[in-house]
């Protein structure tokens, strides 16, 4: 399944990329015969976040989102013009009980230059754009 990212130009397929999560309620030590005796009890369980990624863009400048940085991913795109196959990180945020992802390339090389850490609560704000190239600011919230 793809999904079609509203860029500029259109020129780019997103194909959602495989994330492997621990649940931090479950012990990733927990041997089979504990998984089987939980896999019985389901039934009680209830949702409580998908971990399926959505891209979130900003627009309009001054526009902007609250989340917690949760980390990078690999997302694989396909040029629509040239058919070429690539790999960027985006970065992960918790935005209202959702994870939402964004590429965007000065926002991934800015969580990397500050040295970001996992958990920190950041408000992401699309500041202009130079050319192609959108210009955010991160701003620690606390």
């Amino acid at each position: 399944m793809t999904e079609t990212n509203n860029n500029i130009d259109n020129a780019v397929e997103n194909t959602p990329a495989t994330t492997t999560i621990v649940s931090p309620v479950v012990n990733p030590e927990m041997d089979f015969a504990s998984m089987v005796e939980r896999s019985a009890s389901m039934k009680e369980l209830k949702p409580l976040i998908t971990l399926t990624a959505e891209y979130i863009e900003l627009e309009k400048p001054s526009e902007f989102f609250d989340g917690i940085f949760i980390g990078m991913q690999e997302m694989n795109l396909t040029d629509k013009q040239t058919g070429e196959q690539k790999t960027l990180n985006a970065a992960r945020f918790l935005v209202d009980k959702q994870v939402k992802i964004n590429a965007g390339a000065v926002l991934v090389a800015e969580l990397e230059r500050a040295k970001i850490n996992v958990g920190t609560a950041l408000r992401v704000t699309y500041l202009r754009k130079e050319g192609n190239t959108k210009l955010y600011t991160l701003t620690l919230l606390g």
